[in-house]
């Protein structure tokens, strides 16, 4: 027996075992790759609905915070308009209470005057 025979049949033995150890794994990341498979068309079968259904509600949340926002602008004119007829109402009824005030210590001091005049008098 020859030395290159024995390192062929060694080397054929390797490469044998080689092959069948490479199928192997060639096998089992086919089985690997086919439920990665399944898992992304399932993936892709509830997601992409759900993704619509997520679009479909940030619109009509977009749309609710428009009017929302319509409402506050409102708020805000009547709330203006009430300070603004407050402001009115109040400088209206306030400039006549200060002249009645005015008017009624004035006739208050004067018949206060009148009735100290009087009792000095008699």
């Amino acid at each position: 027996m020859d030395w290159t025979a024995v390192l062929e049949g060694s080397l054929s033995f390797f490469l044998v075992v080689t092959a069948l150890a490479l199928a192997f794994l060639l096998m089992k990341m086919g089985g690997t790759f086919s439920r990665l498979n399944i898992f992304l068309k399932r993936l892709d079968e509830e997601v992409i609905p759900l993704l619509s259904k997520l679009q479909v509600t940030l619109d009509e949340v977009n749309s609710q915070l428009g009017k929302l926002d319509d409402m506050m602008g409102t708020l805000v004119g009547v709330t203006d308009r009430v300070d603004h007829t407050t402001r009115t109402i109040s400088s209206a009824i306030a400039s006549p209470a200060k002249k009645v005030a005015g008017l009624s210590a004035g006739v208050s001091e004067a018949i206060t005057s009148l009735v100290n005049q009087r009792g000095r008098h008699q």
